[in-house]
């Protein structure tokens, strides 16, 4: 709890009893790369104290009036207790009120810690008012503003930075401009003139390169981080940013040279390792897999790396090095949904159907995420447990109400493809239920019923969804193809694939229904261009039978073999050609063009 407030008074504080305040509580004035303890909490340690100690033996004595005074060591206690919020509150206050110039500077220190960056700014801003020749206020309001997006300004305090003697953050600045959709004109300008006032600093060059590079601009980059690499051969940012502007070029050869040899020189920089690695990820596996494993040893806990040699191994079929690296991953807590992936996929090319299934329901949402309910739903399929699969669908609708129309269509397709059409239609009917107005379910439905041989139900499913959307092209062109095999209703199948076709005249389905309904009124040339175009615009197996009928009837013998012969080649395992062969009795003879050609 802090101590109760002290009465207003006109007293002054001394300047030993403040210098003694600082020494003994400024542990929030660094800003130092931040480390949290265990409950999430930033963690101040015994060096940014004591570097907090050293810069208060650099403040300017002076006085202040006792409630300035008092609620700056309420600050200071509110630090040390860690009540960082109440810290930054009252020496941005008193910034405002004292308009001191440390003040100010503390208080930019603290939100900076934080990450408050709104109150960064602000605090920023002030300071560079109250001390405008201050290298480091300039540099601080410069990072503040880049990080905001205003980036015209935060070139104005950059250079007011270099003109002072500082060391402005151009290259982060660069990188913040060239991440917007649009490189503005006037920052391709800034940067520029900034090169010219200051020839002979690397960060202004290497800043300007990077525009450079951005703008297209590769040979002109090129050589400018040459000659800073000429003037400057232990600048590493140079050469790093050279290798991306020979692939750039197309040098991608050169790049990896370049990279090597810098390696070499320089086995610990990790940025050149890691460039060098992922340039030889597309023109040497092995040796990117030797790179890869060299990083992981110089950063045993850094999970991107970890998991770029995992991928490698896992890629190349090294499982047995693969796997303790995913493990690795899930003890240290990071990419945990992409280790399970792996992991899954690992037990599955083993065999351990419920080690990997157990690791495909550990995938959280993202990048991996509906391939591992894919895969793992498929396993439990294979293996007859449509139980354990129905449990982990509910759970999934339950989990995204939003998607539950997805996951209905997912497990109904799943048990479809596993010859459980009943077992499918059933949870369709229990998805209607659940979403009445879903058109694709109901849509789905109807295949079903078809496939069950219910014409009727089939039909009527399609025909409520054209009352509700008539000019559904795909509905319409799946009724009229439904009623070619009717031979009263084939004129009524030739309408329903005219309006679909009108709807949707590149579609190879229904350029195809419109073939194989002009072949059955007996329209055979009509009938063999439109198979014929469909079949240019989709190489399918149903097509191709289709058309080789068509030939086949027309007298040529020698096409239809030839059309069903790459029909199969297409799918070898169609039932479609082989039926069409064995209605037309021709089996034998496909099999004698197959073995002549």
């Amino acid at each position: 709890m802090l101590p109760p407030r002290k009465p207003k008074s006109n007293h002054k504080a001394t300047t030993p009893l403040f210098l003694l305040l600082c020494l003994l509580l400024a542990s929030c004035s660094q800003v130092h790369p931040q480390k949290v303890t265990s409950d999430g909490q930033p963690d101040i340690t015994q060096n940014q104290i004591e570097d907090s100690a050293a810069e208060s033996r650099e403040i300017e004595p002076r006085t202040f009036p006792i409630d300035t005074f008092y609620t700056l060591l309420v600050a200071e206690v509110a630090g040390i207790r860690e009540r960082y919020d109440v810290a930054l509150a009252n020496y941005y206050h008193q910034a405002e009120i004292t308009k001191d110039a440390g003040v100010a500077a503390r208080a930019t220190r603290i939100a900076r810690f934080l990450n408050a960056r709104q109150a960064a700014l602000r605090s920023a801003r002030l300071w560079v008012e109250l001390e405008p020749g201050n290298a480091d206020a300039q540099l601080a309001l410069t990072a503040e503003l880049t990080l905001a997006g205003e980036l015209t300004q935060a070139l104005v305090h950059a250079e007011q930075a270099l003109k002072l003697g500082g060391k402005a953050p151009l290259q982060s600045l660069a990188a913040t401009a060239i991440g917007h959709e649009k490189l503005d004109e006037q920052i391709r300008a800034e940067f520029a003139r900034l090169a010219q006032t200051y020839p002979k600093n690397d960060e202004v060059a290497l800043a300007h390169a990077m525009v450079l590079r951005a703008s297209k601009q590769y040979n002109q980059a090129l050589t400018l981080v040459r000659r800073i690499q000429e003037n400057n051969p232990g600048q590493l940012d140079a050469p790093l940013l050279q290798s991306h502007l020979l692939v750039d070029l197309g040098k991608r050869r050169e790049a990896i040279e370049l990279l090597e040899k810098l390696v070499s020189v320089h086995p610990s920089e990790t940025r050149l390792r890691l460039q060098y690695a992922r340039l030889l990820i597309r023109e040497d596996l092995a040796l990117a897999r030797q790179q890869f494993a060299e990083l992981v040893k110089q950063r045993p806990e850094d999970g991107n790396l970890i998991l770029s040699l995992a991928l490698i191994q896992y890629e190349t079929n090294q499982l047995d090095a693969a796997k303790p690296l995913f493990d690795r991953l899930l003890e240290l807590e990071q990419h945990q949904s992409s280790a399970h992936f792996y992991l899954g996929g690992l037990a599955e090319k083993q065999g351990e159907i419920s080690t990997a299934v157990r690791h495909f329901r550990q995938v959280e949402p993202g990048n991996d995420y509906v391939e591992a309910i894919t895969k793992g739903t498929k396993l439990l399929a294979s293996t007859g447990e449509h139980g354990e699969n129905e449990k982990w669908f509910t759970k999934l609708r339950q989990q995204h109400p939003r998607q539950e129309e997805h996951f209905f269509l997912m497990e109904v397709e799943l048990l479809r493809k596993n010859d459980e059409p009943l077992m499918a239609l059933k949870r369709v009917e229990q998805g209607l239920a659940a979403i009445s107005g879903s058109g694709r379910l109901m849509y789905t439905r109807a295949l079903l019923n078809d496939q069950l041989g219910n014409a009727a139900a089939f039909e009527q499913d399609l025909r409520n969804l054209l009352e509700r959307d008539p000019e559904n092209a795909t509905v319409l062109n799946a009724l009229g193809y439904k009623l070619i095999d009717d031979d009263a209703r084939r004129e009524e199948a030739l309408d329903l694939i005219s309006k679909a076709l009108e709807l949707e005249p590149e579609d190879p389905a229904i350029i195809d229904s419109m073939g194989w309904v002009q072949y059955h009124l007996g329209n055979y040339p009509a009938a063999e261009k439109y198979l014929r175009q469909a079949m240019e615009k989709l190489p399918d197996h149903e097509i191709a039978a289709h058309l080789g009928e068509v030939l086949w009837i027309q007298g040529d013998r020698e096409g239809a073999l030839k059309i069903w012969n790459d029909g199969l080649k297409i799918n070898p395992q169609s039932k479609i050609i082989p039926a069409a062969m064995k209605r037309l009795q021709i089996k034998e003879s496909l099999e004698q063009h197959v073995s002549d050609n």
